[in-house]
Parts: C-alpha cells; structure tokens; sequence
C-alpha cells in the first residue's frame, strides 16, 4: 500500500498483520493521488477506525507543521468514542522516529528536545472544561478528535477559522445525522475549504443517507460490504420470551445461571481501594495489573433509559454483583471512572443506554445482553457488535415481550435466518446459523421473582426506583418506532399457533439453558420436560362430561333437556363438515394427483415443514418453467412489485423506523454541499408553534425564548454560544491566537504565544496636530505662543508643513545643526534628571501598570 516503513512497524508491533476487506478498499482509495472521497460501510469489529486513520497518519507524515492551523478534523457522536480514536491515532504516531503523538495540552520538555516535532492532537468534547480545551485550540494541533456540539461552541467562541482542515472524517456517519446535530454540521461545514477529502464510515449506512452524502461529495467512492455479514459470524444468539413482569427475575437467572457473573468478594472491594489510593488525586494513576483484559464472564446489559440504568444497577449492587453504570446525562468525569473500572476488570456487569453501543471497543467481551429488546435492526447491529470482534466468539442474550415479538420478526428479515424453537445441531455453533426462541425454566424463575421481592423489602429505594423506570418504560414505548405491517400480522398468527415457545404456554425452556450441563443431568432434564409437555397437554385436552348447567342436575331437568338437544346438534354438523373435507379431498385426489396436491387430511397426519424447507420449496418453484405451471411463472428480473428489492433490508438500515421516506429526508438528510436556498425556504415555510398556539416562520429557533446571534452561514445560536468566556481566558494569560498560515516563531517556543513577548513596538505614523479651538477661552493665548515659536524658529505659522520643522541659518548663513534646534547652547534644556524627577516618574509608570491591569467595568460585547 506504500506506507511509511515506521507506521507499517507500528501496526506490526500492534498485531495488525492483514488487513481487513474495509481496510484493503478504503487506504488505497484514500492515499491516491489526487486525493478521494469515499463512503465506507461495513459491520462492527471490522476496522473501519484503522481504516481511516493510517491514510491520515501517512498523509500528515506523521510530524506537527510548524504553519498554524489544524490539518485534520474526525467527527464522531459519542464522547466514549471519541477517546478510543484519540488512543488509536496516537498509537500509531507513536512510531514515528522522532518522537511520539502526544496530546495538545501534555506539557514539553524543557530541553526542547525532538518531541514537540511529533503530531499533535486535540480532544474537544463535551463536560470537559473550557479553558484546558482552549489552550489545545491555541497551541496549534494537527488533529481535531471532536463531538459536534462542543466543537460549534469554541469555533464560535474563539472565531475560529477552519480553512486549513485538508480531511474531514464523520465516524458513524448515520449516528451524526439523526442526533439533532444538523444545525451545528452546517456551521461547521460551512467553515471548511471546499477542496477537503470528505470520509463518512458506518456500519449501518442506509442508501437514502449515502445518496444525499454524495451530493456534496467530489466523485466519491462507495464500499459498501453489507451483502453477506451484516453481524460477526461468529456471534451467537438467543432469544428469551419472558414477560415485562419478570425482567428482573430473568436477568439474574441469566446472569447466575447461564453466563456465571460471580459475586463481588472483599478482596475486590480492597483491590479498587487501593488502586483508588494510588492516584493521590492526579488522575492518571496507572493499572495495577499491566496487560489485564476483561474476564470471560463480563457482561455489557443496554437498557432503554437511565431510568433502567439506575434502577438496574441498585437491584445488580443488591444482589451482589459488583456493577458499573453508563448514561449520556452522566458526568464526564464519573462516565470515565465507570468506564475504566470495568475495563480493568473491578466490575463484572457494566449497565449502559444506547450510548455505549457505537464504536466501543473493550477486549475479549463475551456477553452481551439486552434487557429491553432494540426498535430496530440497525441498534441490534451496533450492540451485538460490541462483542465477537475481530474474529473472537461472542453471546448476544435479548429479552423479548409480547409486544417486541414483531420488532424481532423484523429482524429475522434483516439478518435472513431462520426463526426456530429448537437448534439446527447440537453445538453452540448451531446459534449462528439460526434465531432460537424460548422459555426461561418455570420452576427457577419463581424462586428468583420471590428473591426479587424480599430484595426489595430490604432496599426501599428499589421500590422507588421501579415505578420512576415503569414511567420511562411507558414514555419509551410511546416514542419508539413501529414494526411493519406483515410482522404485526404474522405475531397474531403465531401467539395463535402457541408452539413457538412464549412464556405463559405449555413450550419447553430454551435449549441453551441446558448447554453447560453435563450428559446424565441434561438428559434427565430433557426427559423431565417431555412429561411435563405431555402432562400440560393432557391437561389441556381434558373435557369434563357435565357442562356447568348439568353439575349437580339428575333426572330430566329443564337444564339437562336443552344440553341433550344442543349437543346432538354439534354431532349432526360436525358430521357435514368431516362429509364435506372427505368428498372435497376425494375430488384433489381425483383431479390433482399428477400435479403432486396433497388433501388437508395428509397434510395433518405430518409434520409442519420448518421455515428453511419453505424457503427452499419457494425459491424452485419460482424457478420452474414447466408446461401446467407457465401462467403462474415470474421472472425476478422483470417482474415489478410494490416493494422493492432490498425493503426489509433498508428498513433495517433506516435512520427513523416506521417513518416515511419524506419524513426520514426532512429530519434526517445532511447536504454536504450547502444548499442555501433550501434552507432559506425551509425557513419561510409556516409551523404551528404548539406553546403559541400560532403559525410561526423558522425552524422553531428562539421557542424558549433564548436570545439568538446569527453566524457567518446563517444559523442562529443560542447567545451563550458569545460569552466572552474565551476574551477573558486570553487576557488572564496573556496569550494570542494566530492566524491561519502563520508559522510558528522558534524563540517562543512550540506552541506557547504571548502577548508582546519578543516584540518591541515603534510608532512611526505622524498625525497632523489638531487645530485650535476658536471658541475657548485660551485661544489667543495660545495663538501668540504659537506665532512666537514659530517666529523664532525662520517660518510663519500657517506655511509649515505638519510634522516637520524647518532647519534654521546662523548669522553667516551656515545651516545650524539637528541637536540644538537654532538655539544656542546657553538656552539649551539641560536632559540631566534629578533624584526627585526619577522617583516621580518612576510611580507614575507603576499608577499606569496597576491601572492597564484591573478588569474592565464592563463585559466585552463582540
């Protein structure tokens, strides 16, 4: 690929050895000349990461620029994610032979040695503070790792100027677009050059987004490797049917029984004390143990809100587990915390929201769960992607109610597998190739719910904290997505059926909770589930031969008469109906037989073909062309349906699940390109304002009544976006932002302006004396003071020129000297200063200091 021979080292000595399809498509394309766009999309775990930060390493050539302004911008949703491509980028700086990658605010060496050469990079996301993050604006990075929101506040609130970015990368392009970030993509986009390499990466990137991407993009290239993997082949899943009632129970016997989470002890409790001891509140303490990964049995629990986050983290710590919790609204600092206690291993359970499930990349995780089942394939994809990555094995477990039944049979057309109640083999290999739906054990479930209740008996706030979680459950159910149509239909049809093993019927427990068992226990099991199947079927076929009506009724009652009568009348139809399917039988044998139909009585004497066999009889028989069938042959190629081709697949890849396609490109579509007058129309259309009870022009903008300022595009921003929190930082340490071009000074260092360090200012502009006012009262004083001066230096007042005096001659003739001015030397001033002259000057220049040093009574308005 033409790479540098010390970035190929540092991918070596990383255990990079192929590089994968994405990879192999995207860094020639990216590194050719001239440079390329592209629009890369390709399942999680496959290295897209790596994929565009080598050619972005190999085009920086790995060392700072001494011209200011940075060089490369990566966009990406989540701050988690953030942090990973930051610790990614600078691993592979880091082989660069002068030095390594290092963060924009580390401090230097003193000696300015050769590592201030390396790149630098620049971290800008949201909960940090202001003031660290403008002095890595200010100390010239080459990269800018960002999330979109706070990057628009500091180009904002520094007038930033972005005209020298040559890459720009949106990393989970399709997270970026529907987060509501469009109006801070625009400002930022329109800051930009026109002749940057544009990159959008995802591993969920619907067509409708990649055809509005390229509308801005310059003859872009599209790797799209979703045909055949849209998830690991080596992740395995399973499907539990439980009921909203008995999550809880579900969860811990899953936990417990299935993945063996064991209980936090006291050694751990002392382990995170004193880990905890040993970064004396610098916070870069390092790992007790160097090279420690994630254990086996840790696992990633999503949640629908922080609701479920925080109660399910209360019910885990009850019970015993050692848990770490994850949420947006978290504090920055706490979500690092939590974050970095799992990764080393502290805690067994980490309990996350969705915003833990794009990018995340935590070493050798085997289990995820999902306790509250996702609205649509795509957030399946990216939380069953955080494990089985990178060709390790992985466990997807998801809980699934009655009502998500149709959002899961969505997903079996996504994915295409089938929908089965049993495994296709006797190996955990076979829940790859196929979607396995069960129970949970009856008898060990109710143990736990009744474990569930006395936990709650003993921690009040688990009461508390369940019904603020049933609200969010009903506010989440209310604006989740919809299923489609022919999935909601199918889910009536098999609750109907009642074999497809839902909680609540007479289906045997999942097949995967008998995995671990050994071969006696298992098949005692399995024998006891068979009798208990009869045995529930026995029950269910059971008819009394008494009806209520005739329950303690002898001899010929009125109530006993009209049962007689009713159920001959039952036998006489019953009779006409078995009449009916026999002659109607009798009729296919006679006519059909040739052509293979089969009678209803044959088709109930065997067995119900499973969704495979479907599949395949379906696909031959669309392909026959035989003579009796030609009327009812269709040709894919040409035959046109109201769907199209790939629907159920780009429904999976929809940006809004049950939205339209005009309502998806309202909300969701991002022109690259600027289209200004689209969005001046968009804001001279009229809404209904729901709190002014009125239409309204706009985009809603100033609703809340939030004072706006208009930037350089046109987009209003909230005013606290100006300040001033920038002016009074850059006073307060005497510090300058260059402009875009300039090249740093080597006397101040790399990095480091200060305000008049190394300058020496000379005023050389000459102003024209202000003319004399005729109306004050010193006027003609100063008027003969003037002509006096003037007469005694050879000129008349009115003819002199501004600025200059004119040399005057002696009594010979001859020029008099510069020095003296004409005058003789007698009445020359003496330029010899007194004691009392010094010290008087000397405190007039500190009252000037002290006075240019105290803070404007005023707050700066730009």
């Amino acid at each position: 690929m033409g790479l540098y021979p010390w970035l190929l080292r540092s991918l070596t000595l990383q255990g990079f050895r192929i590089p994968t399809p994405i990879q192999r498509l995207s860094i020639s394309a990216l590194l050719s000349n001239p440079p390329r766009d592209l629009v890369g999309m390709a399942r999680t775990g496959s290295g897209k990461s790596l994929a565009y930060m080598i050619p972005l390493i190999q085009r920086l050539g790995g060392r700072h620029s001494t011209t200011f302004g940075a060089r490369a911008l990566i966009l990406l949703p989540t701050r988690e994610l953030a942090l990973q491509v930051l610790k990614v980028g600078k691993g592979l700086a880091r082989g660069w032979h002068a030095g390594d990658g290092d963060h924009a605010g580390d401090a230097k060496d003193a000696d300015g040695g050769k590592k201030g050469q390396g790149l630098r990079w620049s971290l800008i996301v949201g909960g940090e503070g202001l003031d660290e993050q403008f002095e890595m604006m200010t100390q010239n990075p080459d990269v800018i790792i960002a999330t979109p929101g706070r990057l628009l506040h500091l180009i904002v609130e520094m007038n930033l100027d972005l005209k020298s970015i040559q890459y720009l990368v949106f990393d989970e392009a399709d997270r970026l677009f529907e987060m509501g970030f469009e109006t801070a993509l625009t400002e930022i986009v329109h800051r930009l050059p026109t002749n940057r390499q544009t990159l959008l990466f995802s591993a969920t990137l619907p067509k409708s987004l990649v055809e509005f991407a390229k509308a801005g993009l310059q003859n872009p290239k599209l790797v799209r490797l979703d045909a055949e993997s849209k998830i690991s082949p080596d992740l395995k899943m399973a499907f539990f049917s439980v009921k909203q009632a008995e999550k809880d129970a579900c969860l811990l016997v899953l936990l417990r029984d299935v993945i063996g989470v064991p209980l936090r002890n006291t050694k751990q409790a002392e382990d995170e004390t004193a880990d905890a001891s040993d970064k004396k509140g610098k916070g870069k303490a390092k790992p007790r143990y160097h090279g420690q990964t994630t254990l086996p049995h840790q696992t990633l629990v999503f949640a629908a809100t922080k609701h479920h986050v925080e109660y399910l983290t209360n019910l885990l710590t009850s019970a015993g587990y050692a848990v770490s919790h994850l949420y947006g609204a978290l504090d920055q600092t706490a979500r690092t915390q939590q974050m970095e206690r799992f990764r080393r291993g502290h805690t067994g359970v980490l309990v996350v929201t969705d915003v833990a499930a794009r990018g995340i990349d935590i070493p050798v995780l085997e289990n995820v769960v999902n306790y509250d089942f996702p609205h649509g394939a795509r957030v399946f994809v990216h939380r069953a992607g955080r494990t089985a990555r990178a060709g390790r094995p992985g466990w997807a477990w998801s809980f699934v109610t009655h009502g998500e039944l149709p959002h899961l049979l969505d997903l079996q057309l996504f994915l295409g597998r089938p929908l089965r109640t049993e495994p296709a083999g006797t190996s955990d290999a076979a829940y790859t190739e196929s979607l396995v739906l069960g129970a949970f054990e009856r008898d060990a479930l109710d143990a736990e719910v009744e474990y569930v209740k006395r936990l709650g008996e003993e921690n009040h706030n688990l009461n508390t904290l369940r019904e603020v979680m049933r609200k969010g459950q009903g506010m989440y159910e209310r604006s989740r997505g919809k299923a489609s149509q022919a999935s909601y239909k199918r889910a009536k049809d098999m609750a109907k059926e009642g074999k497809w093993g839902f909680t609540g019927t007479n289906a045997g427990v999942h097949p995967v909770l008998l995995r671990n068992k050994d071969g006696s226990s298992a098949a005692a099991k399995i024998a006891e589930e068979e009798r208990r199947k009869v045995l529930l079927q026995a029950v269910n076929s059971f008819k009394p031969a008494e009806t209520v009506l005739e329950i303690g009724a002898r001899g010929n009652t009125e109530a006993a008469e009209l049962m007689k009568q009713r159920r001959k009348a039952l036998s006489k139809a019953a009779q006409r109906a078995s009449f009916a399917s026999t002659s109607a039988a009798a009729v296919a044998e006679e006519h059909g037989e040739d052509e293979g139909v089969t009678s209803d009585r044959e088709v109930g004497g065997m067995e119900v073909a499973d969704e495979t066999e479907i599949a395949a009889v379906f696909d031959s028989y669309s392909k026959k062309s035989s003579g009796s069938n030609k009327n009812s042959y269709r040709d894919s190629e040409f035959y046109l349906s109201h769907y199209q081709k790939d629907a159920n697949t780009e429904k999976g890849y929809s940006l809004r699940d049950g939205a339209t396609f005009a309502e998806q490109a309202q909300n969701v579509a991002f022109d690259l390109a600027g289209d200004e007058g689209a969005l001046g129309r968009k804001r001279r259309e009229l809404k209904w304002d729901k709190k002014k009870k009125k239409f309204v022009k706009g985009m809603g903008e100033g609703a809340d009544n939030v004072k706006l300022v208009k930037t350089e595009s046109g987009v209003k921003l909230p005013a606290t976006y100006r300040s001033g929190r920038f002016d009074e930082w850059r006073a307060k340490t005497r510090t300058s932002l260059p402009r875009v071009g300039e090249a740093e000074a080597e006397a101040e260092g790399p990095g480091r302006r200060d305000m008049g360090a190394g300058r020496k200012w000379k005023h050389n502009q000459v102003v024209a004396p202000k003319p004399l006012d005729r109306l004050s009262k010193d006027y003609d004083r100063k008027m003969r003071q003037k002509r006096k001066k003037m007469e005694h230096e050879g000129g008349a007042a009115d003819d002199v020129p501004p600025g200059k005096r004119p040399q005057t001659a002696g009594k010979k003739g001859k020029v008099l000297g510069k020095r003296f001015g004409g005058k003789t030397a007698g009445r020359v001033k003496s330029e010899l200063k007194t004691v009392d002259q010094i010290r008087k000057e000397r405190k007039s220049v500190e009252k000037k200091r002290a006075k240019n040093a105290r803070a404007p009574r005023t707050r700066g308005r730009r």
